[in-house]
C-alpha cells in the first residue's frame, strides 16, 4: 500500500454532493473480477444498474441453468414497486385520515417522478426498456418515496415536533409490510421458488442500498433508510431474507439435510451479489479520487454524485460480506482486501510531500479535515474485512483513537485479536463500558505466550493503550488494558491501574469522599498479586541496563505499586488538612503517621534524592548559564495580557536550540488549564482561562503564543512529548476575539515530539519499542533523575496554585528542552566529525 500515495486533498470526493449526475459508467465482466471504468454522460440510473450487473453476473454464475434470473429480477422489480406504493399510500392515507387501497396505483403517480431510462428497440420496433434499467429506476423510486415520506412525518404539526421515533415507525411498518409479503401463490411454494424469493428480497435490498450511496439528499434520512432497508444483525425490527449471523451460518453449513444444502447455496449466492456490488463502490469511489488527485475533473465531474462510505460501510455489515467471506471461503478475499485498504490509501495516507513522520497515516490534524462520516465507515470496513496484509493494524488504530473515534479504535483492536487468536466470540465492548463498574469482568484469564510480541494483535493492543496514557484518559486506559491484558501485557496493565486508582484517589479526596479510597486500594493490591503471580516478580529491586527487566511507563517497580500508592493517598490526605482521615488510613495499613514537621522534611530529602528538583545542579533553578549564584525562584503563574508580552520577549532573546512546551487540563472544561513553555534559562507558565477572558488577553496570545506555534516569530524547534491532545486542547480554549489565537485546523502548526526524537537516537527506549516510553523514564536516562509525576493528576483550575504544582509544571517543560537539546547537539557533534 505504500506504492498507492494519494494525496489527502482529494478526501472531498467521498462529500455528499447529492445532484444529478452525468458520470458514465462501463462494466466490465472477467474471469473473477469486474473492472469499473468510469467515462462520461450517463444519469444516476445507469451507474446503479452498472452496478447491479456485476451482482446479476454472480446470480448467473451461482445458480447456473437451475432457476430464470429474469423471473428474479422481475421479482425484485414488483418488491420495489411494492415499497414505493406503500411509502406514497402511508403518506396519502395519514394526509386523508383514511388507508387508500395499496394497490391503487395512482397513490403514487403524484408523488414521485422517475427519470425516464433508455430503452431498446425490439425486433418489430416497439420500445422497451432494459430489466436493469426498470431495477434501477425502481430503486431510485423508492428512495425517493422513501425520503418524502420521512419528510412527511416529520413536518410541523399542532402541538407536536419533529421525532426520528415516528419516522422511524413508519418506515418499520411500510418496509415490513413489503419483505414480508408473499411474490408467490400458494402453487409455488417448492423450493426453489422460496430460494428465488430469498435472493430477490435481497438484491431488492441491495439495490436500494447502492441507490442510497449514489444519490440522496440528507445524511440523516439516508442514515435511517439504510437502516431500515438493510439487514443488520443490530437492528432486527423486522426479519426479511436471511439472517446473516455466524452461528446460523455455521449450523447451516455443517447439517447435511438438503433443506440446510439448500439454505447454504442461497446464502452464497446472496453473499456473492452483495459482495460484487460493494466491490464496485469501493473501485468507483477510489477510481473518482485518483481522477481528482491527478488533476482531471472538471465542473462537470465535480458535480457528479459520490460514493457514500456510510451506506456503503452499512452494505458490506448488513450482509455479512467480509464475515461470511472468511465463513464461506478458505482463502482469504484478496480482492476485498486490497479494494479496502486502497479506500483506506484514498482517505488517510498523507502526501509524499508530507513533512511530519510521526505517523504513516494522516488524521487530519493539519491542514484539511478528514471527516468523520468519512473515517468511521472506513474503519469499519477495515475491522470487517481485516486487509492486515495492506495495512497497518496500529497505525489505523492510533488514527482513530486521535480522531476521538474510540468505537472504531476498539473495533479495529478486536478485529487484530479475532485475526491472531482465531476466536471470533464477539468480546464486550470496553468504550460503552458502565462508568464506576469494576472492570474486573473485562479482565482476560491470562496471557498469550504463544504468539511473537510483534503480531497483530499485541501491536494494535498496545497502540490504543498507550494513547490513552499520552492523552492521560487513565480510566479508559483501565478498561482497554484490563480487555487486552493478554497482548498489552502485565506493565501496561499496572501502570493503567496505578494510574487511574491515583487519579480517582485525587479526585475523592477534593470532594473529600474517602470512604471510596478503599476500593481503589483494593484494586491495586489485586493487580500487583495478578501480574507479579504471571510475571513471576519476586524481586522488589527493579533491573535495569543490559538483560535488566524493564518496568512499564514512570518507572514504578510493580512489587512496590501496593506501597507507592498507599503513600500517594497519605501525601494528598496531607496537603489536604485531612490528617484525621490521613491517620485512620494509616492505623488501617499499619504505616507511621505523625503530623510531624521533622518527618515531613526527611521525607521531601528523600523524594530530592531521587527525583529532579528545581535548584539541583544543571536545572532551571540552578543553571550554570546564569550569573546569579542564588537559585532562581519558580516562576510565577501569568494571567495579565502585559505581563506575557513582556516575559515573552526575554523568551525570544533565549538563542537556544529548543523551546519545550506541556499543557495542564482540568476534565471540566475542554482547552487547557496552563500552558508550560521553557527554553534551558527560561520558563513560563501561562494561566490560559484567565487569559482567554479578556480580549486582550486573546490579542496577547496570538501575538505570542500563535507566533510561536505557526513559526512566524521563532526558528527554534517546539518540542513536546505526546503532544498531540495538548494541541487539540490548545485549538479547543476559548476565545472571545474574532481570529482564534492558537492555529486551526487549515493552518499550519509546527512541533516536533520528543518521543520521535529518543527513537531516532536509540530505538531500544523510544517510541518504537514495545512498550510506553514515559518522560520520567526519559528524564532518568538523558538528565540523571526521574521527573516526579505525583502533581500530575492534582486540581490545575485551582488558584493560586501550589509550589508543587508550579515546580512540577515548569520541571516537565524544561526537561523536554533539556533532553532535546542534548539530543540535538549530539547530532551536531556527529555531524561535524
Amino acid at each position: 500500500h505504500k506504492d498507492q500515495i494519494c494525496s489527502p486533498k482529494i478526501s472531498h470526493c467521498f462529500i455528499r454532493e447529492r445532484m444529478s449526475t452525468k458520470a458514465a459508467m462501463k462494466t466490465e465482466a472477467t474471469k473473477g473480477e469486474f473492472v469499473i471504468h468510469p467515462p462520461d454522460n450517463l444519469n444516476v440510473s445507469d451507474r446503479v444498474s452498472s452496478l447491479l450487473q456485476n451482482s446479476i453476473n454472480e446470480v448467473v454464475e451461482s445458480l447456473y441453468e437451475d432457476y430464470d434470473v429474469s423471473k428474479i429480477v422481475h421479482q425484485t422489480i414488483h418488491i420495489l414497486h411494492n415499497l414505493t406504493q406503500k411509502a406514497n399510500s402511508f403518506c396519502l392515507g395519514q394526509s386523508t385520515n383514511g388507508a387508500p387501497d395499496q394497490n391503487d396505483s395512482n397513490a403514487c403517480e403524484t408523488k414521485v417522478v422517475v427519470n425516464q431510462s433508455k430503452s431498446s428497440e425490439r425486433e418489430d420496433g416497439t420500445s422497451e426498456s432494459p430489466p436493469l434499467q426498470l431495477l434501477a429506476s425502481a430503486a431510485i423510486s423508492s428512495v425517493k418515496s422513501l425520503e418524502h415520506l420521512v419528510q412527511f412525518v416529520n413536518q410541523p404539526r399542532k402541538r407536536s415536533k419533529p421525532s426520528t421515533g415516528r419516522a422511524w415507525k413508519a418506515l418499520e411498518s411500510v418496509v415490513r409490510s413489503t419483505f414480508e409479503a408473499d411474490l408467490t401463490d400458494e402453487r409455488e411454494n417448492t423450493a426453489e421458488a422460496l430460494e428465488s424469493r430469498e435472493i430477490a428480497r435481497a438484491l431488492a435490498s441491495l439495490a436500494v442500498g447502492i441507490a442510497l450511496s449514489l444519490d440522496s439528499t440528507d445524511i440523516s434520512t439516508t442514515k435511517m433508510i439504510a437502516s431500515a432497508i438493510l439487514p443488520s444483525d443490530q437492528m432486527q425490527a423486522y426479519q426479511h431474507g436471511v439472517k446473516y449471523q455466524k452461528q446460523e451460518v455455521s449450523k447451516k453449513m455443517t447439517s447435511d439435510d438438503s433443506n440446510s444444502e439448500s439454505a447454504v447455496k442461497t446464502q452464497t449466492t446472496i453473499h456473492s451479489i452483495a459482495r460484487a456490488a460493494v466491490l464496485g463502490l469501493l473501485r468507483l469511489a477510489v477510481d473518482e479520487s485518483n481522477q481528482s488527485a491527478e488533476g482531471e475533473e472538471n465542473e462537470q465531474s465535480k458535480k457528479q454524485s459520490c460514493v457514500d462510505l456510510q451506506i456503503v460501510s452499512k452494505l458490506e455489515s448488513g450482509f455479512s460480506v467480509g464475515e461470511l467471506g472468511r465463513i464461506l471461503n478458505k482463502d482469504k478475499d484478496k480482492e476485498l482486501a486490497k479494494s479496502v485498504a486502497n479506500v483506506v490509501n484514498c482517505v488517510f495516507v498523507r502526501s509524499a510531500t508530507s513533512g511530519d513522520e510521526v505517523d504513516d497515516y494522516w488524521n487530519g490534524d493539519e491542514g484539511d479535515i478528514i471527516s468523520k462520516d468519512i473515517a468511521a465507515p472506513t474503519f469499519s470496513l477495515v475491522s470487517n474485512t481485516r486487509p492486515w496484509d495492506y495495512v497497518k493494524a496500529e497505525k489505523l488504530v492510533r488514527c482513530a483513537a486521535e480522531m476521538n473515534l474510540w468505537y472504531s479504535a476498539e473495533l479495529l483492536c478486536d478485529a487484530a485479536v479475532a485475526s491472531t487468536t482465531k476466536d471470533e466470540k464477539r468480546a464486550m465492548m470496553a468504550t460503552s463500558f458502565p462508568k464506576g463498574k469494576p472492570t474486573e469482568s473485562l479482565l482476560a484469564d491470562g496471557l498469550v505466550r504463544s504468539l511473537p510480541q510483534d503480531s497483530i494483535a499485541h501491536l494494535a493492543a498496545g497502540a490504543i493503550i498507550d494513547i490513552t496514557f499520552d492523552y492521560r484518559l487513565y480510566r479508559r486506559a483501565d478498561v482497554f488494558a484490563s480487555k487486552y491484558y493478554s497482548f498489552g501485557g502485565p506493565e501496561r496493565f499496572a501502570e493503567a491501574r496505578f494510574l487511574h486508582a491515583c487519579d480517582t484517589i485525587t479526585k475523592v479526596v477534593k470532594k473529600r469522599q474517602v470512604q471510596i479510597i478503599d476500593k481503589q486500594i483494593e484494586r491495586v493490591d489485586a493487580m500487583v498479586a495478578r501480574v507479579s503471580k504471571d510475571l513471576n516478580l519476586t524481586s522488589s529491586i527493579p533491573i535495569d541496563g543490559n538483560g535488566q527487566r524493564q518496568f512499564h511507563g514512570e518507572d514504578i517497580a510493580i512489587e512496590t505499586m501496593s506501597e507507592k500508592i498507599r503513600e500517594f493517598t497519605l501525601r494528598r490526605l496531607r496537603v489536604s488538612n485531612m490528617h484525621a482521615a490521613a491517620a485512620r488510613f494509616a492505623n488501617l495499613w499499619g504505616v507511621a503517621y505523625e503530623h510531624d514537621p521533622v518527618q515531613m522534611a526527611q521525607e521531601l530529602e528523600e523524594r530530592r534524592l531521587l527525583y529532579l528538583q528545581w535548584n539541583d545542579e544543571g536545572c532551571p533553578g540552578k543553571n550554570a548559564e546564569t550569573d546569579s549564584k542564588d537559585p532562581l525562584p519558580l516562576p510565577d503563574l501569568i494571567s495579565e495580557p502585559a505581563e506575557l508580552l513582556r516575559h515573552f520577549r526575554t523568551l525570544e532573546k533565549d538563542d537556544e536550540m529548543a523551546i519545550g512546551f506541556d499543557c495542564e487540563w482540568h476534565d471540566s472544561i475542554r482547552g487547557v488549564a496552563l500552558l508550560q513553555l521553557s527554553t534551558i534559562t527560561e520558563s513560563l507558565l501561562l494561566d490560559i482561562p484567565a487569559l482567554t477572558a479578556t480580549k486582550e488577553g486573546c490579542d496577547a496570545l496570538r501575538a505570542t503564543v500563535g507566533k510561536l506555534f505557526s513559526r512566524m516569530a521563532f526558528k527554534r524547534d517546539l518540542i513536546g512529548f505526546g503532544c498531540k491532545d495538548d494541541i487539540k486542547r490548545l485549538r479547543a480554549s476559548p476565545c472571545i476575539s474574532g481570529t482564534h489565537w492558537f492555529p486551526q485546523n487549515n493552518e499550519k502548526c509546527t512541533y516536533k515530539d520528543l518521543r520521535t526524537l529518543i527513537a531516532d537516537m536509540n530505538p531500544q527506549l523510544g517510541a518504537k519499542g514495545m512498550l510506553h516510553f514515559g518522560l520520567s523514564r526519559a528524564c532518568e536516562v538523558y538528565l540523571g533523575k526521574q521527573l516526579d509525576k505525583s502533581e500530575q493528576c492534582s486540581d490545575w483550575l485551582a488558584r493560586p496554585l501550589s509550589v508543587e504544582q508550579r515546580e512540577y509544571a515548569a520541571l516537565d517543560a524544561w526537561s523536554c528542552a533539556a533532553i532535546a537539546t542534548k539530543i540535538l547537539s549530539t547530532k551536531q557533534e556527529t555531524v561535524a566529525k
